[in-house]
C-alpha cells in the first residue's frame, strides 16, 4: 500500500502530461484557415489623393477611403508598378510610398509588376524604354536585376507583399517581342518561361523564408486552360492563377466562367485568385469621357445595371469562387473602385474617368450597397 501511495503522484503528473502532449499535437494537427482575399485595386489613389476627394459612407460621411475600406472587410489591395512612367506615376516610388500605408492598416498587399513604362495587357506589351535594345540574353539579366531590386527595396522597408504578379493580362507574353508568344510568334513560349523563371528566381532569393506567392495573370476565364497548358511543360515555380473578368470582353455565360474555373482548379491544381472585377452600377455617365461599359449588350442579363445588380453579382462571383474545388478559389479582387469623376480645385477643371460608374461610389461619392459585399462570409 504505502508503494501504491508513493506512485500515485508520479502517475498523475504522467497522465497529466500525456494529456497536454496530446492536447498540443491535436491543435497542431488543426487545419490552418485560409485567407479569403477582399481586395481592392487602389493604383490610382497615388495620384487622386493629390486632390482631396470627398469619398463618403452610405450615410454622407467623409471618411478617410483606406480606413473605410478596410473597416467594411478589405483585406488586400493591389499595386500596379511602372518601370520609369513618364508622369512618375505608379512608379517603385509611388508603390512604396502607398504601402507603408496599406502595412500601417495590417492589410495584404499584391504588387502588380507590368514590366513596362505604361500600361501592358494582351495587346500591348511594351518593355521599358530602358530595354528596348537588347537582346534576348540581356534581357533575362535586366528582368532579373530589377525585380530583385524592386523585392529588395520593400523587404527592406518591411513591407514585402504577400503576392507578386509577374507582368499584367500576360495572355500573349511579355516583354515583346523576345517573350511574345501570340501569332507568329507562337513557338516563343520557352523564352516567355525562361523570363518569367527569372523574375522568379530574383523574389526567391530575397523572399528566402516563402513568405510571398507568385501568380501569372490571363485577362479571360474562358480561354486561359489554353495559356497553361502551354506552360505546364516548363514547370514554371509559381502558386496561383490570377483572371480577370469583365463581362463586356467575355463570356455572360454564368455556367461556362463557373466551369471553366472549375476547369483551371482541377487540372492545375492552382489556387485561382479573380484578380480584375468590376460591373457597372447604371449606364449613365459623370463627366464627358466614353465609359468602358454604357449599353446593355455589354453586361450580364442576370444583373441589372443598378446598384443592387451591382452587389447581386459580386454576391454570385463570391459563391462561384468559393465553389471552386478543392478550395482553390482564394478571393477577388475590385478593380479601380475608387476611379471616380469629380470636380478639381480651383486651378483645374472636371476630372473625368472612364470607369465611374463601375467604381463603388455614386456621382455623389456615397458608398454603394455593394460594399456589404466585403463583409459577407
Amino acid at each position: 500500500m504505502k508503494l501504491i501511495k508513493h506512485l500515485f503522484p508520479i502517475l498523475l503528473i504522467v497522465i497529466i502530461s500525456c494529456s497536454n502532449s496530446d492536447n498540443s499535437d491535436n491543435e497542431d494537427d488543426l487545419p490552418v484557415e485560409e485567407t479569403f482575399y477582399r481586395g481592392m485595386d487602389l493604383s490610382f489613389q497615388s495620384e487622386l489623393e493629390n486632390y482631396n476627394i470627398d469619398y463618403k459612407d452610405t450615410a454622407g460621411n467623409s471618411v478617410e477611403l483606406l480606413d473605410y475600406v478596410k473597416s467594411k472587410g478589405t483585406n488586400l489591395v493591389r499595386l500596379k508598378l511602372w518601370h520609369t512612367p513618364q508622369n512618375g506615376q505608379n512608379s517603385l516610388a509611388d508603390v512604396m510610398a502607398y504601402t507603408l500605408k496599406i502595412k500601417a492598416k495590417d492589410m495584404n498587399f499584391l504588387l502588380d509588376i507590368h514590366y513596362s513604362d505604361f500600361w501592358a495587357d494582351p495587346s500591348t506589351q511594351t518593355p521599358p524604354s530602358a530595354w528596348q535594345n537588347l537582346s534576348l540574353a540581356e534581357l533575362k539579366i535586366a528582368i532579373y536585376n530589377y525585380t530583385k531590386n524592386v523585392v529588395q527595396q520593400l523587404k527592406t522597408q518591411n513591407t514585402l507583399p504577400e503576392i507578386i504578379q509577374i507582368g499584367n493580362e500576360t495572355d500573349s507574353g511579355f516583354l515583346w517581342n523576345h517573350g511574345k508568344v501570340w501569332n507568329e510568334f507562337n513557338d516563343n513560349w520557352i523564352n516567355y518561361a525562361d523570363l518569367v523563371s527569372e523574375a522568379i528566381r530574383a523574389v526567391r532569393e530575397i523572399d528566402t523564408e516563402d513568405h510571398v506567392k507568385i501568380m501569372l495573370h490571363h485577362s479571360s476565364v474562358e480561354n486561359s486552360i489554353y495559356f497553361f497548358n502551354e506552360l505546364q511543360v516548363y514547370n514554371i515555380d509559381f502558386d496561383m492563377i490570377g483572371l480577370s473578368y469583365y463581362p463586356q470582353f467575355q463570356t455572360k455565360d454564368l455556367v461556362i466562367v463557373a466551369s471553366k474555373l472549375n476547369t483551371l482548379a482541377t487540372t492545375f491544381n492552382k489556387d485561382i485568385l479573380m484578380v480584375e472585377v468590376a460591373y457597372p452600377f447604371t449606364l449613365d455617365w459623370n463627366d464627358d469621357e466614353n465609359n468602358y461599359i454604357g449599353s446593355l449588350d455589354q453586361i450580364i442579363p442576370e444583373f441589372s445595371p443598378t446598384p443592387q445588380g451591382q452587389k447581386a453579382y459580386m454576391e454570385w462571383l463570391i459563391t462561384t469562387i468559393k465553389n471552386i474545388p478543392n478550395n482553390r478559389g482564394i478571393g477577388f479582387c475590385y478593380w479601380a473602385p475608387d476611379w471616380v469623376a469629380f470636380s478639381g480645385n480651383e486651378n483645374t477643371s472636371t476630372n473625368g474617368s472612364s470607369w465611374e460608374n463601375q467604381c463603388v461610389f455614386d456621382f455623389n461619392l456615397k458608398a454603394l450597397p455593394m460594399m456589404d459585399v466585403f463583409n459577407s462570409n
